[in-house]
């Protein structure tokens, strides 16, 4: 699987995870303009719109450490934002979860996964961390890590030993250790279960899809799968995965709802859907209502789905309530 993905497939990858529309502070319908707030620099969607994104990046993204991991078997170099939970106390061990990026960020630093939405800074606040102290580990990439052939680079394998590494080295509860990620870190979250099934204690997949003829594993797994229903590869991902489940006999529960929504009452239907206690739970947006007014990009409905997955709270509070194995 550790193909080096093909330039024309990466390109294509690419340009599917960068988009440049516009939406309104926790609710994105508003109007889309061009607003120099937002940077470019560090990739993901324009959200120049969100006064509260572009704060708490600023808050939170300095609490990260920057370091490097040296991998021991490629030699190369990975460098990754890393939290660590305030008052750490003797002998206790602490949850990590792995946020990793879309493609848009590949390229653009360390500092890119942070900056480009809430899915990295978001596990951080003042008030996840009262609840679900962490460790919260977000890596870098320097090229797209995965394609739609369903290739990997180098970089994903690191990811892996990467995180090994750190359970090795920190006070990590390896019972509590979790992955999510948006489009290309989503797909790298696939993958990484399908080949080490019994590391992680669950998963959030967000707008990602992966080869559905290495994914049953899964169907010992747990995991929250959220999708636009109106982004057209993620959610035959979700379907397809969905076919595999009642093919295996698995039950799980899903919901939908429209992004517009007040973020009361998309937590609410999300708590509903979640109180039947499977272990398997997805989530849609309805078609049209996660893309920004006045947006005709085609990737609108893929990129503009990432934040509402990661700010709906009792999705965030389910996975790190999860151990392995219970």
């Amino acid at each position: 699987m550790k193909k080096t993905a093909t330039v024309i497939a990466a390109g294509l990858l690419l340009a599917a995870c960068t988009a440049t529309q516009n939406t309104a502070e926790n609710s994105p319908a508003a109007q889309s303009t061009q607003n120099p707030a937002w940077d470019k620099q560090y990739g993901g969607a324009d959200k120049a719109y969100d006064s509260r994104l572009l704060a708490l990046r600023e808050q939170i993204a300095p609490r990260f450490e920057v370091l490097t991991f040296k991998d021991p078997q490629t030699g190369k170099e990975m460098q990754y934002n890393l939290y660590t939970p305030k008052n750490l106390e003797p002998g206790r061990k602490y949850p990590l979860v792995m946020f990793i990026a879309d493609a848009s960020t590949a390229g653009k630093g360390v500092k890119a996964p942070l900056m480009q939405g809430y899915g990295g800074i978001i596990w951080a606040t003042d008030e996840a961390q009262a609840k679900h102290p962490a460790f919260v580990l977000v890596p870098s990439y320097t090229e797209t890590a995965v394609n739609d052939q369903w290739q990997t680079t180098d970089e994903v394998g690191m990811t892996l030993r990467l995180v090994r590494s750190l359970m090795a080295e920190k006070p990590i509860d390896p019972d509590r250790v979790y992955t999510t990620g948006q489009s290309m870190g989503g797909m790298i979250s696939f993958y990484l279960n399908s080949i080490e099934p019994n590391l992680f204690a669950a998963s959030m997949f967000v707008g990602s899809q992966w080869d559905i003829n290495v994914l049953k594993p899964l169907a010992q797994a747990k995991f929250i799968y959220t999708v636009s229903a109106g982004d057209p590869k993620a959610s035959a991902g979700m379907a397809q995965v969905g076919e595999m489940l009642q093919q295996n006999k698995v039950a799980y529960a899903e919901t939908e709802f429209s992004a517009k929504l007040p973020q009361s009452e998309q937590d609410a239907k999300v708590r509903q859907m979640l109180a039947q206690g499977r272990r398997i739970n997805f989530i849609r947006f309805t078609p049209n209502t996660v893309i920004p007014a006045n947006t005709t990009h085609k990737g609108a409905e893929h990129m503009y789905s990432f934040d509402y997955a990661y700010l709906i709270e009792p999705a965030r509070d389910w996975l790190m309530q999860q151990k392995r194995g219970k």
